[in-house]
């Protein structure tokens, strides 16, 4: 009987521990995911970084013309230029943002199509 008894529990061992291995890839996140979005998080920092430098350019240029450092004619060329560059970056930090949600949500784990609305 004790026999009996050991070659249950190896086999119960032995059933869980192929069960972790199998399960193990389907609980923990995708590394290759990560890899895969860290070029759009990477430039959507660049964007943003770029995007305040320019507005810091923009408040620097109002305080340059407020104290009567810079002529009106060159701030209001200054400012044009800044402004322009500042909503073409803006424009592509949104693109990038977008993007990056695609991304992410392409990557989601689908649910199975009997598991959504049980509830509803």
């Amino acid at each position: 009987m004790s026999g009996e008894l050991v070659g249950v529990v190896l086999s119960v061992v032995v059933a869980l521990g192929l069960l972790v291995f199998v399960a193990a890839p389907l609980l923990r996140r995708d590394a290759s995911l990560d890899e895969r979005l860290a070029p759009a998080g990477s430039q959507l920092q660049e964007l943003q970084s770029h995007h305040e430098m320019l507005l810091d350019s923009l408040r620097d240029l109002e305080d340059d013309r407020a104290t009567d450092k810079i002529d009106e004619t060159d701030y209001k060329d200054l400012s044009a230029r800044l402004s322009a560059k500042a909503v073409e970056v803006m424009k592509s930090l949104d693109a990038a943002k977008a993007d990056l949600e695609r991304r992410e949500a392409a990557a989601a784990p689908v649910l199975h199509p009997n598991a959504r609305g049980r509830d509803e």
